[in-house]
């Protein structure tokens, strides 16, 4: 057999393995890949905005770190590294590859994070009232 058959047989048996996969296999493999980037590296900037829906509304955004500090994603819970040596920890977990649940709070995640590896925009609507955090790295 010539290697242009090989890659052709090859890749069918990759093919027919792949559908054969269920989609909540297909889910997790997605959910494990998104983690893996999150946790890998240091995030250097954290922004969140509370915003309301209407004119004259609710519009406030914070910075929640300052220059030099950290968020890392680690297995144990998102840790806030402050410039005074000291952390916060704020619990976050993955459903699924599009949720993430931080601090208590249900977020969909703007990104597909397994091609965006430096930004991370968590959305969270409330009825009239949304919180936007953006989550960035300098890669």
């Amino acid at each position: 057999m010539t290697f242009k058959n090989w890659m052709l047989l090859l890749l069918g048996v990759i093919a027919v393995g792949m559908t054969s996969c269920s989609k909540e296999t297909v889910d997790n493999i997605g959910r494990d890949a998104a983690l893996n980037i999150i946790r890998t590296g240091n995030w250097e900037r954290w922004t969140k905005t509370v915003a309301g829906n209407s004119v004259g509304e609710l519009n406030v955004t914070r910075e929640m770190m300052e220059q030099g500090e950290t968020l890392n994603f680690d297995k144990d819970g998102a840790w806030h590294k402050k410039k005074d040596k000291s952390a916060v920890a704020y619990d976050y977990s993955m459903p699924d590859s599009k949720t993430m649940i931080f601090d208590g709070v249900e977020y969909k995640i703007q990104e597909n994070i397994v091609s965006t590896v430096s930004k991370l925009t968590l959305v969270n609507q409330q009825g009239a009232i949304k919180t936007t955090m953006v989550i960035k790295r300098n890669w």
